[in-house]
C-alpha cells in the first residue's frame, strides 16, 4: 500500500484538497472557537478608513482628538475619558498618513458597503499574497502544489486573523510580497516603487524593504533603478502628506508611541529577557543579519542566497517587533515555503539544520493541526465544550518567530561553513599544482 508521502507526490491534486481541508479546518476554529465576543461595532480597518474619509473630502487632520473620539464612538458607543486613556485601545489613527492614498477609492461608500468589499477583497489579497512570494522565492511546481500551497498560507491564522479583524497589515504584507515578486522579475523600478506603499505599515516592512534597497546600492549601475523607485515614491508619498498635514510624521510618531502604550503590546523576547534582555537580544539578531547581508550584497535576485537573506530579513522582524499580534507573522509566509522547499537539504544536512528544522516545521504546522482536531471535537463534544480550549491551536504562535529564525540561521551558518571550507580546499589545491609547475 502506497505512503501518504507517495500519494501525494505522484497525485498532486491530493496535495490541493488536503490543504483546502486544512484551510477550512482553520477558517471553522477562527469563525466559531476563537473569535472573541466584540461590543458594538469592531474592525481593524474602520479607524484607518474614517481618518482617510475625514481628510481626504473635509479636509480633517485624521490624527485629531476629535477624529479619534469620532472613532471612539463608533466602536465603545463613546469617546474615551482621560482617565479611560491608556487602559483599553484608543482606536486611533496610528498610521503612516499616507495609508490614505490606498483607502482613498473607498472613502466615498459607506463603511458598510466598505466592510462588505473587505469581505471578498481580504481573501483574494491573502491568496494572492501567498501565490507572490512563490514566485518571488522562484519556487517553480506544479500548478497543483503551487494551489495547496497558496491555501495553506490563505488558511494560515494570521492571515485569516487579519481577514476577520480587517486588519491593514494585509495590504501592507501584499504590497511587500510584489516588490519582492517584482524583484524577482527583474522590474526593479517597481519593485521600488511597491516597497515604498508597504511602508503603511512600518512595523511590519520595515526590515524588509531595508535589506533590497541595500542591496540596489551595494551595485549602482546594475540596480539603481530599485532605490530610484523606492526614493521617489518615498519622497512623493511623505511630500505630498505633509503638505496635506503639516506636521504629520510628528503626530504619527506619537500616536505609535501611545499605541505601545495602551495596548502593552510587547515581545516574545520581552517576556523571557525582560525589556533591557530583549533590547540586547534583538541588537544581536540586527546586527548577525547586517553581517549576512553584507556578505551576500553582490549575489543577484535570483540567487538561493539572496532568497534567504530575504527571509531571514522578515523572520527577524517577526521576532524583534515589540508585538506578539499574530498579523505580524505574515512576514513568515516567505520563510515557511522556503523551509518547505529546502527540505531535502536540511533533512539530510547536519543534525543541527534537522532538528531546527524540525521544530521550526512543528511550530508552523500545530495550529493547522490541532484546528482539525478542533473541528472534530466539536462534532463529538459540541461547541461550548471545545471553546473552552481555544488556545491549544495557538499555544505555539508566540514561539513561532524564534524557532523559523534559528532554522534559517543554523542554515546559513552550515553554508558559510561549508562554502568556506571548500574555498579552503580549491585554495590549497590551486597552490599545489602551482608549486608542481614551477621549475625548482
Amino acid at each position: 500500500m502506497p505512503s501518504l508521502r507517495t500519494l501525494l507526490r505522484d497525485k498532486p491534486i491530493l496535495c490541493l484538497w488536503l490543504a483546502a481541508f486544512v484551510a477550512f479546518a482553520m477558517w471553522f476554529y477562527v469563525d466559531r472557537i476563537w473569535a472573541p465576543q466584540v461590543e458594538l461595532n469592531f474592525s481593524d480597518l474602520y479607524p484607518r478608513w474614517y481618518g482617510a474619509r475625514e481628510l481626504l473630502l473635509h479636509r480633517r487632520n485624521p490624527y485629531s482628538l476629535e477624529v479619534t473620539h469620532e472613532i471612539q464612538y463608533w466602536g465603545h458607543g463613546r469617546a474615551l475619558t482621560a482617565a479611560q486613556e491608556g487602559s483599553t485601545d484608543e482606536d486611533r489613527f496610528a498610521y503612516p498618513l499616507y495609508i490614505v492614498f490606498v483607502l482613498a477609492p473607498t472613502v466615498r461608500f459607506s463603511f458598510a458597503t466598505v466592510t462588505i468589499i473587505f469581505r471578498f477583497l481580504f481573501p483574494l489579497i491573502a491568496l494572492l499574497t501567498a501565490v507572490l512570494w512563490l514566485v518571488a522565492l522562484q519556487w517553480r511546481c506544479k500548478a497543483q502544489v503551487a494551489g495547496a500551497l497558496a491555501l495553506l498560507m490563505f488558511g494560515s491564522f494570521p492571515a485569516l486573523q487579519c481577514i476577520y479583524l480587517q486588519q491593514p497589515a494585509l495590504l501592507a504584507s501584499a504590497f511587500l510580497a510584489a516588490g519582492y515578486a517584482a524583484l524577482a522579475t527583474g522590474r526593479l523600478g517597481l519593485a521600488g516603487v511597491l516597497l515604498a506603499i508597504s511602508t503603511i505599515k512600518p512595523q511590519l516592512s520595515g526590515l524588509g524593504v531595508l535589506w533590497p534597497v541595500f542591496w540596489a546600492l551595494s551595485d549602482w549601475r546594475a540596480r539603481r533603478r530599485l532605490f530610484v523607485g523606492f526614493a521617489v515614491t518615498m519622497l512623493a508619498l511623505t511630500a505630498v502628506s505633509e503638505w496635506m498635514v503639516p506636521g504629520w510624521m510628528r503626530e504619527f510618531l506619537t500616536g505609535l508611541l501611545a499605541y505601545q502604550h495602551y495596548t502593552r503590546n510587547t515581545s516574545l523576547l520581552s517576556l523571557l529577557l525582560g525589556q533591557r534582555g530583549a533590547l540586547v537580544a534583538s541588537a544581536l539578531f540586527v546586527i548577525a543579519l547586517t553581517v549576512l547581508a553584507w556578505k551576500f550584497r553582490r549575489d543577484s535576485q535570483l540567487s538561493e542566497n539572496f532568497a534567504l537573506v530575504s527571509c531571514l530579513t522578515l523572520s527577524v522582524t517577526a521576532v524583534v517587533v515589540p508585538t506578539m499580534y499574530p498579523s505580524t507573522q505574515l512576514v513568515l509566509i516567505p520563510a515557511i515555503l522556503w523551509l518547505l522547499a529546502h527540505r531535502a537539504e536540511m533533512v539530510h544536512g547536519t543534525k543541527a539544520t534537522r532538528l531546527s528544522w524540525l521544530a521550526a516545521v512543528y511550530m508552523a504546522a500545530w495550529p493547522w493541526v490541532a484546528a482539525v482536531g478542533s473541528m472534530v471535537a466539536v462534532i463529538v463534544f459540541g461547541l461550548s465544550a471545545v471553546r473552552r480550549f481555544w488556545i491549544i491551536p495557538v499555544s505555539t504562535v508566540p514561539a513561532t518567530p524564534i524557532t523559523i529564525t534559528l532554522a534559517l540561521a543554523v542554515y546559513a551558518m552550515t553554508q558559510i561553513r561549508t562554502n568556506g571550507s571548500r574555498r579552503a580546499v580549491s585554495q590549497i589545491e590551486t597552490g599545489s599544482y602551482a608549486r608542481r609547475g614551477t621549475p625548482a
